[in-house]
């Protein structure tokens, strides 16, 4: 196969974003203006905060500002799951919180209903398949992973479906399937970008005041003593507030503060053209589960609303100086050292997963030694 033929005709931007569904982008901010709650992100953590704000007290003013476009990041750009789970799959959760992971999976599908009935409540058009996600064995050693998952899922009140060889190939016609742990209601498929341009128009609907193009440049008190307003400045306005929400994700916090317990990861996704019916056919899949693989560098697989197939993950792409639990005190976080030790602590820990993945799942030293104090690279 010629792979450069293959991508020939491939686009390097987002598909997602590249649709004449975008909405025309808000005004900056420009001038002195006061609100009762600003937030600080268009991502959808800014956006729901802005939307359960209002929500909850309609004659609250809330403003949103925006770096670049709502939902132009992370948000706009991921694969589209949106999953239950608050912690990154069961056993990753009961590892880290054994007390409390009964209530972390309550409050994680209560979540995924909360999300379905919000889009389907707000008349948001973002493609939501609530199809599941199914965990696929490749090796022979992860379909005793997977039996282990299942195992460990009933006994916390959950019951995926254990899909063997024939049963999977009967299903989705891969010949390196070998098992599958099909959760049925964990996951929704949506796209990305057009939820959170849906979550936008709801907010202003509600009456959120959005400014995009409106960088966060500072944060600080408005005048002295301790009951101060908070001025919020950007390169052409301020807006003085009594609260303030941070939701800018991996992007650097104007609280500087915060920003060593954060580090940027990429990973790459690949969008195909839409199939054929001959395709589709020869692949299967009509019940359009999410896909995920149970290597430590997995990749996950998605079908779309007009038939194409998105692909990505594996790497975990780092890059220098973060361009873009007992370690645990009160929850909070231990931070990143700093560079060179930090780019190679991250190097070293994609290189130990990947080699895992191909010696039968066995941990070298340095794994180990992460799993002993109780920290992990979980994407």
């Amino acid at each position: 196969m010629d792979r450069a033929a293959a991508f020939a005709d491939a686009t390097p931007l987002s598909f997602w974003l590249d649709d004449p569904a975008a909405p025309e982008p808000a005004s900056p901010l420009v001038g002195r203006i006061r609100a009762d709650l600003v937030i600080v992100g268009g991502g959808y953590t800014g956006l729901w905060a802005a939307l359960l704000a209002t929500q909850d007290d309609p004659s609250r003013h809330v403003v949103l500002l925006e770096g670049d476009r709502c939902g132009w990041a992370a948000s706009g750009r991921n694969g589209g799951f949106c999953a239950a789970s608050l912690t990154h799959g069961l056993s990753n959760g009961i590892e880290r919180f054994p007390q409390e992971i009964a209530v972390l999976e309550r409050l994680g599908r209560e979540n995924l209903d909360a999300i379905e009935s919000t889009i389907a409540g707000q008349g948001i058009e973002c493609e939501f398949e609530r199809t599941g996600e199914l965990n696929v064995a490749t090796e022979p050693h992860q379909v005793a992973w997977l039996r282990e998952a299942e195992a460990q899922a009933n006994e916390h009140g959950e019951h995926p479906h254990f899909m063997d060889r024939d049963e999977l190939q009967a299903d989705i016609h891969s010949p390196t399937y070998l098992a599958g742990l099909w959760d049925q209601e964990g996951c929704a498929l949506v796209h990305p970008a057009k939820l959170a341009w849906g979550l936008r128009g709801a907010c202003e609907r509600a009456g959120v005041q959005i400014f995009e193009h409106s960088r966060v440049d500072g944060i600080e008190p408005d005048g002295p003593g301790a009951q101060a307003p908070i001025l919020v400045r950007t390169a052409h306005g301020t807006v003085t507030t009594a609260k303030v929400v941070l939701a800018t994700n991996a992007y650097p916090s104007p609280v500087k503060r915060l920003r060593k317990y954060v580090v940027p990861v990429y990973d790459y996704v690949l969008m195909t053209e839409p199939l054929t019916a001959e395709q589709q056919a020869a692949i299967g899949w009509a019940r359009r589960q999410g896909i995920g693989s149970t290597g430590n560098q997995f990749l996950y697989f998605r079908p779309t609303a007009d038939n194409r197939i998105l692909f990505g993950g594996y790497d975990a792409v780092y890059y220098y100086g973060n361009r873009m639990g007992p370690a645990l005190e009160q929850r909070k976080p231990i931070p990143f050292p700093p560079e060179p030790v930090r780019s190679i602590g991250i190097n070293l820990t994609r290189w130990s997963m990947a080699r895992a993945d191909t010696h039968g799942g066995k941990r070298n030293l340095w794994l180990k030694a992460l799993d002993k104090v109780g920290l992990g690279f979980d994407s």
